[in-house]
């Protein structure tokens, strides 16, 4: 298991949509700006956040599932089901 700060989390991902010339930077800040939004969304049971010391730590088990973050959100924005693939990301 690996424990990434969030903002290095986010910044791993957002690294990752800029690869992709479809994606680009705009979907990049919008993908950061509602992965904050999911993060202060109290209702939702977010399994891969640790709290240690008063700071965040999204877990991944590997760095694969970074891509498979991208690779689900690239096709989201494909078939324009971005609203999907927030109400289902963990």
């Amino acid at each position: 298991m690996i424990k990434l700060l969030v903002e290095d989390f986010v910044y791993e991902i957002k690294e990752e949509i800029l690869s992709y010339e479809d994606l680009g930077n705009k979907k990049a800040l919008e993908w950061e700006k509602c992965f904050f939004q999911w993060l202060e969304n109290n209702k939702i049971k977010k399994k891969n956040i640790k709290e240690i010391s008063g700071k965040k730590y999204y877990l991944i088990k590997d760095e694969s599932e970074i891509f498979d973050i991208v690779d689900k959100y690239f096709d989201a924005v494909e078939k324009k089901k971005e609203i999907d693939y927030w109400k289902k990301f963990q």
